[in-house]
């Protein structure tokens, strides 16, 4: 199951980020951050109403999920649309796209998660796959100097490891507080409490216009279930199994974007072995999982 709900994660996140890219045409970054936590909060808020929550937590009992809603979403997003500016979509998305790796080493490493060879190499593919779609998507992909641009690959790379970090800190919270949906709520309100207080301090006006918000309205939605699939993921699986899974965004970017505009998204060579790496390797997980 933690390879469904993993995956499940990643086409929540993928719906997102459709929603926002279709939807967006003058709101700033800032705002459309702001707007879905916002929706995020509200949702997972009331949805802690209907569910089962341990009778006594302390603040000690959700340490791991406070400190992991500072890396991500909220460092790791602002780390992300920062690189967008400068570098373009393709790129940030590509070299953020490197978290798993960053999830993966610190939990054989720190951890004390384990896999065999061919977990390893399903991993390896799903990475591999998830990285030739983000790269070779987009008919903009080498519109951009890099050759000026050195220092702003520091950004992407920042972003892969804030949210590297902060999934290897949901593990540690899950596996000692069960809960997914309580776990959730409190790493994106630690987020929407951070970032509300910076706007306010900066003064910085949200806007978006009627369409707009709309369209990250749904975004939001659709975003308060992703975590929770991944927590739920999580819960019973492990980092090797359930940090790659979650990266395969790219490939339901690829598939939404083709349904919603096949003129527009070509199926390249690369985008092909991309596919087959993603699929062959959630194959691998799937059948060897411990």
């Amino acid at each position: 199951m933690e390879v469904i709900y993993a995956l499940l994660s990643s086409i929540m996140f993928a719906a997102t980020f459709l929603l926002v890219k279709i939807g967006r045409e003058t709101a700033s970054h800032l705002s459309i951050l702001w707007i879905t936590l916002t929706v995020n909060i509200f949702i997972l808020g009331l949805s802690n109403l209907f569910i089962d929550l341990p009778k006594s937590i302390s603040l000690l009992d959700l340490k791991f999920f406070i400190i992991s809603g500072i890396f991500a979403p909220l460092l790791g997003r602002l780390f992300q649309f920062v690189g967008m500016s400068r570098l373009g979509a393709n790129t940030t998305t590509a070299l953020t796209l490197t978290h798993p790796l960053v999830t993966v080493l610190i939990g054989l490493l720190f951890l004390g998660e384990s896999g065999n060879i061919i977990q390893i190499f399903g991993a390896f593919l799903i990475i591999t796959g998830s990285l030739l779609i983000a790269i070779f998507s987009g008919s903009n992909s080498n519109s951009i100097n890099y050759s000026d641009h050195h220092i702003y690959f520091l950004y992407p790379l920042l972003a892969s490891l804030t949210y590297g970090i902060s999934i290897a800190l949901r593990k540690l919270g899950i596996d000692l507080l069960n809960s997914p949906v309580l776990a959730s709520t409190v790493t994106v309100f630690v987020s929407w409490i951070i970032l509300s207080f910076y706007l306010l301090v900066t003064k910085f006006k949200i806007s978006c216009n009627r369409r707009e918000f709309t369209y990250f309205l749904f975004a939001g939605i659709l975003s308060s279930i992703g975590p929770v699939f991944l927590y739920l993921s999580l819960a019973i699986g492990n980092l090797l199994v359930v940090a790659p899974l979650a990266a395969t965004t790219p490939l339901f970017v690829l598939v939404g974007t083709w349904l919603y505009s096949k003129s527009n998204e070509n199926f390249n060579y690369q985008k092909t072995i991309g596919t087959f790496g993603i699929v062959i390797g959630v194959t691998l997980l799937t059948l060897f999982k411990d």
